[in-house]
């Protein structure tokens, strides 16, 4: 049986992953626009939807890949990659906040590291330590 660190984890951390989901969502046609005026002004023909489509897929496969690793298949050493990332994430929320986003997307974005921060700080308790130190599959 999973600790109530790891339950949180699971929650925390796929709530923020919905969270951003649902960012992206509400400014997705913005950012199709953005992302073609920026080609153009680079001279390369826009990429429509379907680039940006592939990249959400891509970001979403990872996340839940990450999740997976780390909550169901007990593989500690992926919880530092996943701090890697939430730290980043964190670089980038502060980076966003001062730029030309609308401000509904800084607060998501916001939102969504909170959350991830805290569900990576939940794998670093000593209950989740213990957790990941047990052969997997025994008491699960």
């Amino acid at each position: 049986m999973k600790p109530a660190a790891i339950k949180k984890f699971d929650l925390l951390y796929l709530g923020s992953v919905a969270v951003s989901l649902l960012g992206v969502l509400l400014v997705f046609d913005t950012m199709v626009e953005i992302s073609n005026d920026e080609l153009a002004a680079q001279g390369i023909a826009p990429m429509g939807q379907g680039f940006l489509i592939a990249g959400l897929a891509f970001w979403i496969f990872i996340s839940l890949a990450l999740w997976f690793l780390i909550s169901k298949l007990r593989i500690e050493f992926v919880k530092y990659v996943l701090a890697l990332f939430a730290a980043y994430g964190v670089y980038a929320a502060a980076m966003g906040s001062g730029g030309e986003a609308p401000i509904v997307t800084v607060i998501i974005s916001w939102i969504s590291t909170i959350m991830t921060v805290g569900a990576v700080y939940f794998l670093f308790t000593p209950e989740a330590k213990a957790w990941f130190a047990q052969k997997r599959g025994s008491g699960d």
